[in-house]
């Protein structure tokens, strides 16, 4: 356990273990600035939760620091076999306050650890627990922990119509009884509610109003996931639609109603969870269908790559990303975006989503789509399915073939005239592909 000589060294050491693990180089969402964005107007306990609720990302960062290490390296076990990781909770004793946070998740020793059920948040609350555990109370410490098991995100009620807030509920009436932590019915409730309230704010981006916002916002989520993206010079054709798959299945099977939850709250604040629950449903609808012609885009061009000699850097076909005192030739220069002709439907929040773009630019990506918003724009959403099956991950020729023969002819030779502009080593290639494609 680490000693020390004054209450500032002790802050000063919390202080700098939320910074480092917030600060590396897969943190471009849950950074340091998402702590602050989300502790406006919180109380007390639900503050000193929200410092220490993403520290751990343990697939994401690669592992634990080691601040992290030192802190709670003990409580898990790590089996490697191969290229796979397995992370369980420790079967050893441990100390009053481990047990308690493995009960307020009802976690259990020996239990192996899913990065998508709690494993980040379980390990992130036993974090703030043992800093914390030396100047708060035991019921503190417990609250704090269930605030940040309330940051796990869009599960499901159960097939008996218990909600999470309802097991964490039981969780603390449980552990409130085990650990002799005093707290009657009322606080108990409002631990809960005090939970839920953090979980919702961890996930409020869900609710902007502007979808160009909630685009942005969760662009930022690529390349903490995709390690290819946070090289920004160098990822492949390949890395992109790769990254591309794995968000757009997130969104196809994202229920918005999951994301916000509530537990028993009054009339006033049921509604506003009502509203913005609504909002994230529109939001992930757009998000769907922007998704998708993302992917639609990318998979063209993954087409065009496979079928002119292979996978090469994203830059290759589409130009490098602009400088802040510079900018190359890029895609943009040869590929004009139209407004669609009549009689082709297009959701006009999302053409001008893919036209103009999202609000900022990432480090990876120009935050407007020309690819994207061409094609939506001669195609409208009819059709989009079969585009779909086409646009696969990895790209092949037979797909590659089928995805470019079932867009229009105008788009191919627009599309790859383009690319032949900016990769000049398969100009020749790319005029060959073209007279094939086209007869």
């Amino acid at each position: 356990m680490q000693h020390y000589e004054n209450a500032d060294e002790e802050l000063e050491d919390w202080a700098c273990l939320i910074y480092e693990s917030m600060s590396g180089p897969s943190r471009t969402f849950h950074s340091v600035q998402h702590v602050f964005d989300i502790s406006e107007d919180a109380d007390p306990i639900e503050k000193l939760a929200i410092f220490f609720h993403d520290i751990i990302y343990y697939s994401i960062d690669g592992g634990l620091t080691e601040r992290q290490e030192e802190l709670i390296g003990d409580a898990i076990n790590v089996i490697k076999d191969g290229g796979k990781e397995e992370v369980r909770i420790s079967e050893r004793s441990f100390d009053a306050n481990t047990n308690m946070v493995m009960d307020i998740f009802g976690f259990k020793p020996g239990q192996i650890l899913d990065p998508f059920k709690g494993m980040n948040e379980f390990l992130s609350a036993l974090s703030a627990v043992r800093c914390y555990q030396g100047n708060l109370e035991a019921c503190v410490l417990a609250e704090i922990a269930a605030c940040i098991e309330g940051t796990i995100p869009f599960r499901k009620t159960s097939d008996d119509g218990k909600s999470p807030c309802d097991f964490l509920f039981e969780r603390l009436v449980f552990v409130n009884e085990k650990y002799d932590l005093n707290l009657d019915n009322d606080e108990i409730v409002e631990a809960v509610q005090r939970a839920v309230d953090l979980g919702n704010r961890d996930l409020d981006n869900f609710s902007t109003p502007e979808k160009a916002v909630f685009l942005s916002n969760s662009w930022n989520l690529l390349p903490e996931s995709n390690i290819s993206l946070r090289n920004k010079s160098i990822y492949r054709v390949s890395d992109y639609a790769f990254a591309l798959k794995k968000m757009t299945g997130f969104f196809e099977f994202l229920d918005a109603d999951t994301i916000f939850l509530s537990f028993r709250d009054n009339e006033k604040r049921r509604k506003i969870i009502e509203k913005k629950t609504k909002m994230a449903s529109e939001n992930v609808r757009a998000a769907r269908k922007y998704m998708n012609w993302k992917r639609v885009s990318i998979g063209v061009v993954a087409a065009i790559s496979e079928l002119s000699g292979g996978d090469a850097p994203l830059a290759l076909f589409l130009g490098d990303l602009p400088e802040p005192h510079y900018r190359s030739t890029s895609i943009e220069d040869y590929v004009e975006v139209d407004e669609p002709e009549d009689g082709i439907i297009v959701d006009p929040c999302v053409f001008r989503l893919l036209k103009d773009g999202r609000e900022a630019e990432s480090s990876f990506d120009i935050k407007n789509s020309p690819l994207a918003a061409y094609l939506y724009s001669l195609m409208g959403d009819e059709g989009i399915d079969k585009l779909l099956t086409h646009a696969v991950h990895p790209m092949d020729k037979e797909h590659a073939t089928k995805l470019l023969k079932s867009i229009p002819e105008v788009a191919v030779a627009t599309i790859v005239a383009a690319c032949a502009e900016i990769a000049i080593t398969r100009a020749d290639r790319l005029d060959q592909m073209v007279k094939d494609l086209l007869g």
